[in-house]
């Protein structure tokens, strides 16, 4: 009995180290394969994916939208190596125009309307605001392909807006981990304790939520765009937004933040005002296609005043501090119908024309100073 149990021993140790060999191993190898990226990326590079419109509720979009990022996690339709003149956009889903088919994306236009010598990296990511778009500009440009970038486009405001209606302490005092988890798919994961960061760990929790999704998505999806036309019909509207003065404060020193990033990095900086379909007054017609609430969970939404009220409030501390400080920025302009926008904001395809003729002739006359 002694003796089989001290075989059985040797055996379970044996097979202990070959399991801890053959692991090791595995780690190294997946390592060296760079599954997981490990450092600050918008979007994972060389990935694509494919948005399915429904023309039914997206007004203004005639075809599925074709996503690809390039190595660098930026949605372009060239190649950077290409180009003498590197132009990066920072913005949200109105930068990213996940909606739109690549080369139907306002800055996919401009690029196309600037002429070959130009490439417009597009590392927009919705939901980003003013907060996020200092993080990018502080990492993003020291990407080596990127150190001579000669332009940063930048179209923020509304997620400043909203974030802050949502929710005012998150929009001031997120610590900045989660600012970064926010504002890049992928992050150094040096945070992270040892184990964690190991591909193979990685790979195991991502294992895991994907078959935690595919048991539990079926009625646990957030609520799709006609939901949410449907709850606003039935919820309370408020037509007086709260004090946005701390709002405006951390906007105004996030701007200042990044037009002093830009003179370290020596590169120019433009800004873009947000464009929206808000206005007093809004037709019945386009009423129906708003989504926005301000409040979290939509418990209630506010009127498209008052949200147009504070959208210029921020629209017009941007301009301001552009004045102030010699920085350029394009006011943009656009009908506030659907010959622009499929909802509050977010561009359609002549939308983005419109949106990318305006930046474009006003760009030539920037880039020429």
């Amino acid at each position: 009995m002694k003796l089989f149990s001290k075989r059985f021993l040797k055996k379970l140790a044996f097979s202990g180290i070959v399991t801890l060999v053959l692991l090791i191993i595995a780690e190294i190898v997946l390592s060296a394969l760079e599954i997981f990226p490990t450092d600050y990326y918008t979007n994972t590079p060389n990935s694509s994916f494919v948005w399915e419109i429904n023309t039914d509720e997206i007004t203004g979009i005639h075809q599925d939208s074709q996503v690809s990022f390039d190595e660098l996690g930026a949605r372009s339709i060239s190649n950077h190596e290409d180009a003498t003149h590197k132009m990066i956009v920072f913005g949200g889903s109105t930068a990213a125009c996940f909606a739109l088919t690549q080369e139907k994306s306002w800055p996919a236009l401009v690029e196309k309307k600037l002429g070959n010598q130009f490439w417009v990296g597009n590392f927009g990511r919705p939901g980003n605001n003013s907060s996020h778009h200092v993080l990018q500009f502080k990492h993003i440009l020291e990407k080596p392909a990127l150190k001579d970038t000669k332009t940063v486009l930048v179209m923020q405001g509304v997620n400043d807006l909203v974030a802050y209606l949502i929710s005012s302490d998150r929009y001031l005092n997120m610590p900045e981990l989660r600012q970064k988890k926010f504002a890049f798919q992928h992050i150094p994961d040096d945070y992270l304790p040892w184990h964690k960061q190991l591909t193979l760990h990685k790979l195991a929790s991502r294992a895991k939520k994907n078959i935690s999704f595919y048991f539990n998505h079926k009625d646990h999806l957030t609520k799709t765009v006609l939901d949410i036309r449907a709850l606003r019909k039935e919820s309370k509207i408020i037509e007086e937004l709260p004090d946005l003065t701390p709002g405006l404060t951390r906007y105004e020193e996030n701007v200042k933040a990044m037009i002093q990033l830009a003179k370290e990095k020596n590169v120019r900086l433009v800004f873009v005002t947000q464009a929206t379909m808000w206005k007093p007054n809004l037709e019945p017609e386009y009423e129906e296609l708003m989504l926005t609430s301000g409040f979290e969970n939509n418990e209630a939404f506010y009127s498209t005043t008052a949200l147009y009220g504070g959208m210029e409030l921020f629209n017009q501390r941007l301009k301001t501090i552009c004045a102030q400080n010699n920085i350029p920025c394009i006011d943009l302009q656009l009908p506030k119908t659907t010959e622009s926008f499929y909802d509050d904001f977010h561009f359609n395809e002549s939308g983005a024309e419109l949106t990318s003729e305006q930046i474009t002739k006003e760009l030539k006359v920037i880039l020429k100073e």
